[in-house]
């Protein structure tokens, strides 16, 4: 029994800093690459971003307010405590680290150039959704409402990204303009 016990709480160490990993770097590509280049990112970090552009609102601030309601329906519908738990882990420690990196890395990021920005930021965004997926949460947002989508409506998980993606696009190409997009 205790050995059985203790593997349950290396796995959810391992676990907890998979969530941990991917936050920082998820707030690593929006700090150094995405913000500075006003690049949206696409879902509710997305939206924070352009709602930061015309309020000067925190980013990670607005990731979390606009996180809480996706989350209260996502315990409700989509896993109970265990999903909870991550979820709420990952998606606070994302917002709080892109707001606190503001103290350490420069306004303007690493590069001027857009394509750059775009190509690392993705990338960076992806290994951080990976090893938050890897920690068996989710980092919130799009994710939340794409299960639901495909739960309650029978669409598809991408389709419900390319959705809700699109949207924020179309509305960051009315706010930072349409090559940044």
């Amino acid at each position: 029994m205790a050995f059985h016990s203790s593997q349950r709480v290396k796995e959810l160490l391992r676990d907890y800093l998979f969530l941990m990993a991917g936050a920082l770097i998820q707030a690593l590509a929006m700090r150094l690459f995405l913000i500075p280049a006003s690049l949206a990112s696409g879902g509710v970090s997305g939206l924070s971003q352009i709602i930061n552009h015309y309020t000067s609102w925190p980013v990670g601030l607005m990731i979390f307010v606009g996180n809480v309601p996706l989350f209260l329906i996502g315990w409700r519908y989509l896993g109970g405590m265990r999903f909870a738990f991550r979820t709420a882990f990952a998606v606070t420690m994302f917002s709080l680290i892109t707001d606190l990196l503001v103290l350490f890395v420069p306004a303007q990021g690493i590069t001027q150039d857009l394509a750059l920005n775009a190509l690392y930021g993705g990338v960076f965004s992806g290994i951080g959704f990976g090893l938050v997926y890897r920690g068996r949460g989710t980092s919130g947002g799009s994710d939340i409402l794409a299960r639901l989508l495909s739960r309650r409506r029978g669409i598809s998980i991408s389709q419900s990204y390319m959705l809700t993606d699109a949207i924020v696009m179309f509305l960051a190409g009315i706010t930072f303009n349409w090559e940044h997009a």
